[in-house]
This record gives structure tokens, C-alpha cells and sequence, in this order.
């Protein structure tokens, strides 16, 4: 399988600092994945219009393609509260059993029924991600199934991505984002997720799976950064992610880098900001955004 650096490359480099780019010497990172254009919200008035068109051109060839029978009338709208238990049962179910293209024709049936892209991000392949871990955890699967499925989580995350970024800013000097692993840790997903947001806000996100605080180094040493984020998932791994924070801090282009964390340990205890020297910690995406784009506004306010 794939590694998380070779999943993603980009063709933007921050060697030179800030506001001059040129092409990058270690960093890996995250590129557009395959094009699937899908609108992100429907408009009342024209929701029957749109949902024909994408059933006729886009949907049901694809279906066809693997043997797939399929009918608009099978379609039942999301509820008002948005996805249910039972929409991430059924999924995690599929990418168990079966190969990515059954997740995503399941997720493409979801859209139809009104889910948007952010919330397939947020909602459904956040908890499933999740469910896998409390199936792996309660023997209900072993950890090949696990990573196996994470891994066909990835590629859906991909498969969604250009209907995400059709609304991405575009800017001259974009902010500038690394995201990592804590050392040890395998599974990334949430990463991922994290980098779609970013790069929807017009950032700049670079991004790998490290070995070691010295590899994290070499990263913020060759290409500058404005945010290191981190995720952190188990409580084996603080020492490592402490290590590796004060280790990218001290090798940084950037001395004032913004560090960022989150991840499954950070949602059960939220002093982990200071007891790992980050300078900031969120629960999910659009907090991390919001927080990183707080931090370097306050770093500005500051330099003036």
C-alpha cells in the first residue's frame, strides 16, 4: 500500500520564506485528486434539474460500468438532521467487504439524497473512521481489515476532493501548511480531511508521514512553514510528539512557527496544548482553520 507521502504531491515550495516560492526539496504533499465536479449545495428551485442531469451523466454510466443497477426512485432525501447511524453502518459495512468503488457509489447515493461534501468529511467518513477503530478494538475485525479500509477511506477523501475545491481561493502568497503524523502513528485520514479544508482556504498544505522528530526537522529547516499541525491518536505517543515539537520549533526556517495539534487524544483531554508545547489545539477542520488563521493574525498584530 501506498504511503502517505506518496499519496500526495503538489507542485508549490516554501524554501525561500513566506512570499517567494520555488520548487521543493523534501517536503511532500497534497495534490487535486481526480476530477469529479459535483455542485456542493442545491438550490431549491432548481434540485430536480440538477439531481436528473448528475443521475444521467455522471452516476449511472459509472454504476454501469461495474454492474451496478441503480434507480432515482431508490433515493431517499438525507433527513434535516443530517446522516445517520445507520448511513455509517451500511458504509463502514461496504469498505469492509468490499472494494472502494461500493463506498463511493454509496457515498455518491448519499449526495443525492442532499449530503454535501463537507459533511461526507465531518460526519460520515470521520465516524467511520472511528467505528473501525471500536471494531478492531472489540475483535470485530483484525488490523489488516482495519488498515486496508482506511485505506479505501483515502481514496474516497480523494475521489471527493474536486467538488470540495471548486469554491478554493486562489491567492499570491498563500499561508503555508505541514502536516504530520505523530511518529509511530499509521493511519492518517484525519490528516487528510484537515489538508482539504486548508487547501480550500486557499493555503498552501504540505504534509508525510515521519519516522522521527530529526525528519520532521529537515522538513521545517529546507522549506518554511507559517503552521506545523500534528495529530496525535494514542497516549503512547506523547513523548514522541513532545520530542518532536520542540525539535521542529528549534530547526525552523520560520522561528516563529505556529504549532498546531489535534487528533483523537486531544478530544479527551484538552490541556494536551501545554503539556506537549503546541501553541494551539482543535477538535475538528473548520476549528483548526479557524485557530491557525487566529494564530498568525495574532503573530502579525504583534510583529507591527
Amino acid at each position: 500500500m501506498a504511503t502517505f507521502a506518496d499519496q500526495f504531491a503538489e507542485d508549490a515550495d516554501w524554501s525561500a520564506g513566506p512570499s517567494a516560492y520555488a520548487a521543493p526539496s523534501r517536503a511532500c504533499t497534497f495534490p487535486p485528486p481526480p476530477i469529479e465536479i459535483q455542485p456542493a449545495t442545491y438550490r431549491r428551485n432548481r434540485r430536480a434539474a440538477v439531481l436528473t442531469k448528475l443521475v444521467e451523466t455522471e452516476i449511472l454510466p459509472r454504476l454501469r460500468l461495474v454492474g451496478v443497477r441503480t434507480s432515482t426512485r431508490d433515493v431517499r432525501p438525507v433527513p434535516a438532521s443530517g446522516l445517520t447511524a445507520a448511513d455509517t453502518t451500511e458504509f463502514v459495512r461496504l469498505v469492509l467487504a468490499e472494494e472502494a468503488v461500493a463506498g463511493m457509489q454509496y457515498v455518491e447515493t448519499l449526495r443525492l439524497r442532499g449530503a454535501t461534501v463537507r459533511s461526507l468529511y465531518l460526519g460520515l467518513l470521520t465516524d467511520a473512521a472511528r467505528l473501525l477503530g471500536e471494531f478492531w478494538q472489540e475483535d470485530r475485525c483484525s488490523f489488516v481489515d482495519v488498515t486496508i479500509s482506511m485505506g479505501r477511506l483515502q481514496q474516497i477523501v480523494r475521489g471527493l476532493s474536486p467538488a470540495f475545491q471548486t469554491a478554493a481561493l486562489r491567492r499570491a502568497h498563500p499561508e503555508t501548511m505541514l502536516l504530520l503524523a505523530t511518529p509511530g502513528e499509521q493511519h492518517t485520514l484525519g490528516l487528510i480531511i484537515l489538508a482539504e479544508f486548508f487547501r480550500s482556504a486557499g493555503w498552501h498544505v504540505a504534509g508525510g508521514a515521519v519516522r522521527s522528530g530529526e525528519e520532521a526537522a529537515d522538513i521545517v529547516h529546507d522549506s518554511w512553514f507559517d503552521v506545523a499541525g500534528f495529530s496525535i491518536g494514542a497516549e503512547n505517543g506523547l513523548a514522541q510528539l513532545t520530542s518532536c515539537i520542540r525539535i521542529v520549533r528549534r530547526a525552523s526556517r520560520n522561528r516563529k512557527i505556529g504549532i498546531l495539534i489535534g487528533g483523537p487524544l486531544f478530544l479527551s483531554d484538552r490541556d494536551l496544548v501545554s503539556r506537549v508545547g503546541a501553541d494551539i489545539g482543535a477538535a475538528d477542520a473548520p476549528s483548526a482553520l479557524l485557530r491557525a488563521s487566529g494564530l498568525l493574525r495574532t503573530q502579525s498584530a504583534g510583529a507591527a
